[in-house]
This record gives structure tokens, sequence and C-alpha cells, in this order.
């Protein structure tokens, strides 16, 4: 008990630079934990943007390059597949579905993406959810558009408005499609992956905007689901496909079968393989990230450390009297280390609540404009993990202040005798 009431006015005493170290040290955690927790949560929305898919399929490219662009919208395909490929692929007897998506176009710097009433059945995100339209529902005819949850928040878009498409994926193109304008029909509820951020138009749509017999096509004004396969099979717009494997046993064989393609050169991944070369390719900046994390940390150490020992001139009259009255030696080394071990704890829960603050600030603002779901409360394993080295090397370092003390309260010991 004697213990904590010297440790407690001693920091008293000392407030200000207690104040200054506690900040320092909680920054320092902060930064460590937000590297540690977003490197996280950036697997786990990657990994939850793809679910059920067993192959991608697309024009022979690296599977990096074709998983990027079909799946999280970064970057562009190489080639376009062509139609009849994907009905070749689509009655290949171990496929259980194959959804073709056709992407190029944009709307006010949202990706279009050109696809069939089966992308809405088949795909799915997370641990295996179904995509659940907010309102409104599927395309039934061509230019009928759905909006991802992020663009219909975003552009402020209900059921009912016209929205005009164009040419090229930035925000600001030329080539203008006034001449078919879509009219909203669906809104699908949020889903924290990449399909918030995309506009989704039938297939077929994608092939009138960009043939000169749009017009004979509109015209029609068919059902996507009418004749669908023979409907894609004349598409020339094809960016990928994504298929489902009637057996799971059978997608390496699939792969093989698809990669030997003799219509043409095709490249097939498996979506979860792509992803782990991913992360390899990132594994560089993850280990530097963290060791510049664990730096600030360290840093942090040896500011407390040096306070302490700056601190052991000012209190030589303190320790005098602490021996004056009976105080051991060890008590005065166990002291400062307590100190230090105190100062480390309350920086450590410090930080650890800024970091949640932030997080529930930055979550809704990240949500909008990158799709990015970010859980707001780290894993406290993991912060435990962490805080546990921090108050082992302030121990370690604190040592050096502490037998500091403990030499000097030696010598006023034996001065006073």
């Amino acid at each position: 008990m004697m213990l904590f009431k010297l440790l407690w006015a001693s920091i008293v005493a000392r407030k200000s630079m207690a104040i200054m170290t506690c900040c320092s040290i909680a920054i320092s955690m902060l930064v460590l934990l937000s590297v540690v927790h977003i490197e996280s949560q950036l697997r786990q929305n990657f990994e939850r943007s793809v679910s059920g898919v067993d192959l991608i399929v697309g024009s022979r490219t690296s599977q990096l390059n074709l998983l990027l662009f079909s799946v999280f919208k970064i970057g562009y395909p190489t080639n376009n597949l062509q139609g009849d490929s994907f009905a070749t692929i689509a009655k290949n007897p171990m496929v259980a579905w194959a959804v073709p998506i056709s992407l190029g176009d944009s709307h006010q710097g949202y990706g279009v993406v050109g696809t069939t009433q089966n992308y809405f059945s088949h795909l799915k995100y997370a641990d295996k959810q179904p995509l659940v339209f907010a309102s409104g529902l599927s395309f039934k005819t061509n230019f009928e558009v759905v909006l991802g949850a992020a663009v219909a928040k975003a552009l402020a878009y209900t059921l009912g408005d016209n929205i005009v498409l164009a040419h090229g994926a930035g925000k600001v193109s030329f080539t203008q499609h006034q001449a078919h304008p879509f009219t909203v029909v669906g809104v699908l509820k949020p889903t924290g992956t990449p399909m918030d951020r995309s506009i989704y138009i039938p297939i077929q749509s994608v092939e009138i905007l960009h043939n000169s017999i749009g017009a004979q096509h509109s015209e029609q004004a068919h059902s996507p689901a009418e004749h669908e396969l023979d409907e894609v099979a004349h598409t020339q717009q094809l960016s990928a496909v994504l298929v489902g494997a009637k057996s799971r046993i059978g997608v390496l064989s699939l792969q093989r079968e698809i990669s030997q393609f003799k219509q043409e050169p095709l490249t097939a991944i498996l979506p979860g393989l792509a992803l782990r070369e991913l992360w390899q390719m990132m594994s560089v900046v993850e280990i530097s990230l963290k060791a510049i994390s664990i730096l600030v940390l360290f840093a942090a150490m040896i500011g407390m450390t040096t306070m302490l020992l700056a601190s052991m001139r000012e209190r030589r009259q303190e320790l005098s009297v602490l021996r004056a009255l009976g105080a051991r030696p060890w008590l005065i080394l166990l002291l400062v280390e307590a100190e230090a071990v105190l100062l480390t704890l309350v920086g450590g829960f410090m930080g650890y609540i800024m970091l949640c603050l932030g997080l529930v600030l930055l979550e809704p603002l990240l949500l909008q404009e990158y799709s990015f779901s970010l859980s707001t409360y780290p894993e406290l394993g993991l912060f435990a993990g962490y805080l546990l080295m921090a108050l082992l090397l302030a121990m370690v370092l604190a040592l050096i202040p502490a037998i500091s003390a403990y030499l000097k309260s030696l010598k006023s010991g034996l001065s006073f005798i």
C-alpha cells in the first residue's frame, strides 16, 4: 500500500512530464495498432469481396490483373473475351453457373458492370452472403439499371430516376450515351465491398451502346433472361466470366481445361490463390510498416527512460528522505520500475481508446467513399499482446534509471549514517 502512495505522489509531483510521456506512448501505440488493425481489416475486406466463385476466366493475362479488374474494379482488361467462348464454358458439364461481366463504361466516376440477372442470384460476399435489394428489383429489360448502395447514396438516386452513362472509366468523359438513358429499377443493400460502388446494366445493353445497330436492338426491349445464352454468345464486349463449379474436386480439372482453350487464349484463376499471391507481394510493405511502428514505440520508451533519468537529480533529496525513513534500496528500485509500468499502461490504454474513437469517426466515411468496411473495435487479444510487449520493453529500459536510483539511495544511506 505504501508503494502505491509513493508512486502516486511521485507522479503527481512531475505531472507535466508524466502526461507528456503518456501522450508519447499513446501516439506510438496508436500508430502500431492502426497499422496492424488496418492491415487485418484490409485482408478481410479483400477476402469478403469474392465468395462462392470457384474460377474467374478472362483473356490471357496475369492472374493478379484478372482478379483486380474483375472483382475489385482496379485496372482494365488487356483484351475482351469472345461471347461464343462464354457459351462454350457455360455449357461445360463441370460448370454449375457462369456469369459474364463487361467493363469499360462509367457514370460520374462509378464503374458500370454489364452482366445478367444471374449476377444477383449467384454472386456472394463475405461468408457466402447473398446480394439483397434494399429497394426495387433486378433489371427486366434493356436500359434498366441497378445501383450499388454507395452509388445510390452518394448521387441521391431513387427508383425511377434516369441516368446517362459515359464511355470510359474516368470521372470526366466527352462521350456520353445520350441516346440511351437508363432507368433506375433497383438499389442493393450495402455489402462493404466494391459491389457498393458499381452500376449494373444488362449485358445486351453494353453491346447496344457500342454498336451502330443499337437502335435496332433497343426497339425490341426484350427481357435479358430470354435466350440469355444466345444473346451473350453474340456479345463482343465481355471482360471476364465468373464461374461456379458443380464440384470443388473438379475445379482444378476445369481450370486446366479452360487454360488450354482452343478457340482463344484464356486465363482461368482460383481467386483464393490469386489473393495469396497479392498478400505475398504486399508482405514486404506490411513488415516495413510494422517495423517502423515498433521503432516508434521503442523511441517513446527511450523518451520515458530519459525522463526518468533526468528526474533522478531532482529526486536526490526525495531518495535521501525515503532512506532516512527506513526505505530499503530495493524499494527505491521497485518504485522507479512501477512508475515506468504505470506510465506505459496508461499510455497504452490511451492509444487504444484514441484508435477506437478514430475508427468510429472514419468508418462511415470509408464505407461511403471507398466501400471499405472497418471494424471499429480492434481485437483485444491483439492489443493485449502489443501492450505486454510495451510493458516488457518499459521494464527493461527502466532498469537504467532504476539502478541509478538504487545506487544513489545506497550512497545517500551511507552518507546519512
